[in-house]
């Protein structure tokens, strides 16, 4: 006579580890993927210089520039409503703004900014001004070359 394999609880208990293991690991990789996936979606997002911004109407885009003139209250119905002029020309471009302003955001300084162009005007999406580090932090070995 043949006798059928015993299975006492020990055994079954650890292959239901095994299948908890499988388990948590696809959900790990589930879940790393989605964190890659989310991080490289907003990259996606093209930055581009005040030049360039009118190549991409009706697009979501990310632009940079010198803020020349500024007018309004973010806080306003109407926005804040400030110019940016391109770094390497005298290209501008309008922008209007609702959202928080950095205690740093002023004529001269550099910015960041996400919107839309409409009309020629950047639409900018709410929150998302952020102004670059001041000049203050640049080499200067570049200020003081010219004194050797």
């Amino acid at each position: 006579m043949s006798e059928l394999p015993n299975t006492t609880g020990d055994e079954a208990k650890s292959g239901f580890r095994h299948v908890r293991l499988v388990i948590a690991l696809a959900v790990a990789s589930l879940l790393g993927t989605f964190a890659v996936y989310t991080a490289l979606a907003d990259s996606a997002m093209p930055v581009v210089a005040v030049a360039k911004a009118a190549d991409y109407k009706g697009e979501r885009i990310r632009v940079e520039g010198k803020v020349t003139q500024t007018d309004g209250d973010a806080a306003d119905a109407g926005g804040l409503r400030f110019t940016l002029r391109d770094y390497e020309g005298p290209q501008t471009v309008e922008v209007v703004y609702r959202g928080s302003v950095p205690d740093a955001y002023r004529v001269g300084r550099d910015v960041v900014i996400d919107g839309t162009i409409t009309d020629g005007v950047l639409q900018a999406v709410p929150d998302t001004l952020v102004t670059k580090c001041p000049s203050k932090y640049e080499d200067k070995v570049t200020a003081s070359s010219g004194t050797s």
